[in-house]
């Protein structure tokens, strides 16, 4: 029985090659698609799964109830990881983690390297191997550092590493240690990764700062014990915030934030770490939203769907076209259930050779699509477990999608009206005309979502700043601590550039730069019983002038100025608004009593100094010679970017010389902020012209067999008298009015997702009418264009021969 069922099948698809073609290819594009997004997915969800005692680590962090909503940080403490550990609050382990250092060396080999302070419990608690050296406790002593395997190769090849003696930069100081271990390179699904590891006290700050609770700049990670639970230890984590004070309660008070449900202003948490990853205000690296990864998967199952759709329409199609087929088999005593298998049975194996097809094609494309989505997926991860499982489950659900009402309506049909000749369906067009609504819905949504987002894309890229982005420039410098030097030689040298501007420099990157740093300083500080906060940032001469940002009050910083070698500052109009003062430049205040005060030399309009997630924020930009500045920023006039970022090259190189050079222009950085809305973008017009494809073919598809179907009536129609144009508008007009119906479906859908994502942005667009008016035009031509092939031919054709043929 089952070969007579593999020669019908074949026979079947040399009969109908076109119909074979549309489902194997249409089933193949969109398993493709699913898989890729797929595995994109499971990578996403996999990080940091792999620590053995996930369910107990957690990263401590500060929560408070501002009137904006919550406001979460990072942030802590140098006591505080000794604290909550030695408090008995069910905290078994802690351990700091602050990126301090940028540079490893070995006698003459400098690597441009991040070095990560922890303690010694980092060990204990996180599932990072030890491939050489001392296994347990490795950071026991201060004067040792553990190297990852790629550092390790790189500093000294071959060689043993272990004993021998490095040198890392921390906090602008050489620190001399020895090397007591090499791990394992962390996993790419790991949110901790690191170069070298070394212990918190050598920091050179460590002995000032190590009982102060006010100065925050590392992470905590926490291990409970056995038998803790979280929830117990959030609430003696509450306790604990009070004991030592660790939050300003009246300054919170004073910034209007609100008690919540247990009394707290602010206070301490944890946060799970296989949650990390999941959390953009607490995570590392890239973190992502789940949101963001449920909607991959919903595109990856709409996509399915649409292929499962055009499986299903022509698969009924087709059936009536075997009527007399399935009869003789009924009539040799074939029941429901081998007429269910024998289609489930064909379809099964339509599936497994598309699927066969798109594995194949995955493994292609993936270095294409990880190049798209700036990941770095591997194809090792298509023989996981639960991919394959995920694969094979995929396959059984959509050919028992695809064959189940096929199957349904060949088996439900009587021996004898089949043999008859005498078929009859209710509305028989009322479940295709549904699919090819539901197809059309899916493609307009997408479609509509598509423009959507690559405007609001467009939008966070050219919206004003406050400052001319064009033409600026920001080089990142290696010996930070000697910033201020580094500006002014490469100042100097640039004098005489008729294309260089102004050159100044800053402790803050102008957008993302090439060096993937970010960061933020925060002042908090009453000034005449007022509560003040304000960003803050160190720079240099000619700040305003290199930025480019109009002046209110006052001047910029100059060298014709002997005071502003030491605290000047240029403040934004809503510092100014916050101290209250009419006169504001000549003002002197204190913003750090154990500090020098602060004194006002500009007011200037408020700018974007972070991206437009953040609202604008008072900034205080100050001129500081103990300060470090991080950044060269140059202003240029050029008509060739590329030469004159060459000549920054050659300056900074020669100012610098062995250091890799990672200098751009600020509006390639702003790109880089937008990084998850670029990739959404392209995701989202990816999938539309899938959509758009797997819809067409089922429509093209879907045309053959109906027209085939009334070739009689049209022939009849045409002897009539029927013209060309009114044979084509009868024929064309079946399929058009499902795809109105599917506008009128997807319009209202398309709206409400597109205003929910929006409202995660504080300056958003508009959505404008015509995105939908343009959607369903361009889905009305694309179904009229596809369906006139058939309908032009259906019209033209003599209707003497297909009255005879039939």
């Amino acid at each position: 029985m089952i070969k007579n069922y593999l020669k019908t099948l074949i026979r079947n698809m040399q009969k109908n090659k076109l119909h074979t073609s549309i489902n194997i290819f249409g089933m193949a594009v969109a398993f493709t698609c699913s898989i890729l997004l797929m595995v994109m997915v499971y990578n996403e969800f996999s990080f940091d799964e792999f620590h053995h005692n996930k369910s107990k680590l957690f990263k401590l962090y500060n929560f408070g109830n501002s009137p904006e909503g919550p406001d979460l940080s990072a942030g802590m403490a140098y006591p505080a990881a000794a604290t909550v550990k030695s408090e008995g609050i069910g905290i078994e382990r802690a351990t700091r983690i602050r990126n301090r250092g940028r540079e490893i060396r070995y006698k003459d080999k400098t690597l441009d390297q991040s070095v990560l302070l922890v303690d010694d419990d980092f060990f204990s608690m996180f599932s990072f191997p030890v491939i050489k050296g001392t296994h347990l406790h490795p950071l026991a002593n201060t004067g040792s550092v553990v190297l990852s395997e790629k550092t390790a190769g790189s500093l000294f090849g071959k060689d043993e590493p272990i004993g021998k003696t490095i040198e890392i930069k921390v906090g602008g100081v050489w620190v001399s240690l020895a090397v007591s271990a090499v791990l394992e390179d962390a996993p790419v699904n790991s949110s901790i990764n690191y170069s070298a590891l070394a212990r918190t006290e050598i920091d050179p700050d460590y002995a000032a700062l190590k009982n102060d609770w006010s100065s925050l700049h590392h992470s905590v990670y926490v291990q409970l014990s056995a038998n803790a639970r979280q929830a117990e230890v959030d609430k003696q984590l509450r306790i604990l915030a009070k004991k030592y004070n660790s939050f300003d309660i009246e300054y919170l008070k004073k910034k209007g934030y609100k008690l919540d449900a247990n009394g707290d202003y602010a206070g301490l948490k944890l946060l799970p770490i296989d949650q990390l990853h999941f959390n953009s205000q607490l995570g590392t690296g890239n973190p992502v939203s789940k949101p963001f990864l449920y909607i991959l998967l919903l595109v990856a199952c709409v996509i399915v769907l649409i292929a499962c759709f055009n499986f299903i329409n022509l698969n009924i199609g087709l059936s009536f076209t075997r009527t007399k087929e399935i009869g003789i088999r009924k009539c040799l005593g074939a029941g429901k259930r081998q007429v269910w298998l024998q289609v489930w049975g064909e379809s099964l194996v339509t599936v497994m050779a598309a699927m066969i097809i798109a594995i194949g094609a995955t493994i292609i494309l993936m270095n294409g699509f990880n190049k798209l989505m700036q990941s770095k997926f591997d194809t090792s991860l298509l023989y996981q477990p639960a991919v394959l499982f995920s694969l094979l489950l995929m396959l059984l659900l959509v050919s028992l999608i695809a064959s189940g009402y096929p199957s349904f309506i060949m088996g439900k049909l009587k021996t004898v009206e089949i043999l008859k000749g005498k078929i009859s369906l209710k509305k028989p067009g009322i479940f295709r005309n549904a699919l090819i609504v539901a197809q059309f819905v899916i493609a307009i949504v997408l479609i509509c979502t598509t423009v959507i987002i690559y405007q609001q894309f467009q939008h966070l890229r050219n919206a004003p700043l406050g400052y001319s982005t064009e033409s600026l420039i920001t080089v990142p410098i290696k010996k930070y601590e000697n910033g201020k030097e580094i500006v002014e030689k490469i100042r100097t040298l640039l004098a005489s550039q008729s294309s260089v501007l102004s050159v100044s420099g800053s402790d803050v990157n102008f957008g993302l730069g090439q060096d993937g740093s970010t960061s933020r300083t925060s002042y908090g500080f009453d000034y005449n019983g007022k509560s003040v906060s304000t960003d803050y940032m160190a720079a240099n001469y000619d700040i305003l002038k290199t930025l480019n940002i109009p002046l209110k009050e006052g001047r910029d910083f100059s060298t014709a100025y002997i005071a502003d070698t030491t605290n000047s500052v240029i403040i934004t109009e809503s510092m100014a608004r916050q101290l209250g003062e009419k006169s504001l430049v000549g003002l002197s205040f204190y913003a750090d009593s154990s500090r020098p005060k602060w004194n006002v030399v500009g007011v200037i309009p408020d700018f974007h100094l972070y991206s437009l997630y953040d609202d604008k924020r008072p900034l205080t930009i100050c001129i500081n010679s103990k300060a470090f500045i991080s950044y060269v920023l140059i202003r240029v006039n050029t008509q060739n970017p590329t030469a004159t970022l060459e000549l920054i090259k050659k300056t900074y190189t020669a100012v610098e010389p062995g250091v890799e050079f990672k200098g751009s222009y600020v509006d390639e950085n702003i790109d880089r902020w937008y990084t998850n809305e670029k990739r959404l973008s392209s995701m989202f017009s990816i999938a539309s012209l899938v959509a758009i494809i797997l819809s067409c073919m089922g429509l093209f598809g879907m045309a053959f067999i109906i027209i085939r179907q009334r070739v009689k009536e049209i022939g009849v129609r045409k002897v009539l008298g029927a013209s060309v144009s009114g044979i084509m508008t009868l024929v064309t007009k079946e399929f058009i009015k499902p795809v109105f119906i599917a506008l009128v479906i997807a319009t209202p859908i398309a709206w409400w997702a597109m205003h929910q994502w929006l409202q995660d942005f504080i300056y958003r667009i508009n959505i404008n009418w015509w995105v939908f008016v343009v959607a369903g035009v361009v889905a009305i031509l694309i179904a009229v264009l596809t369906v006139s092939f058939h309908a032009i031919k259906a019209a033209i054709a003599n209707p003497v021969k297909s009255l005879r043929t039939e």
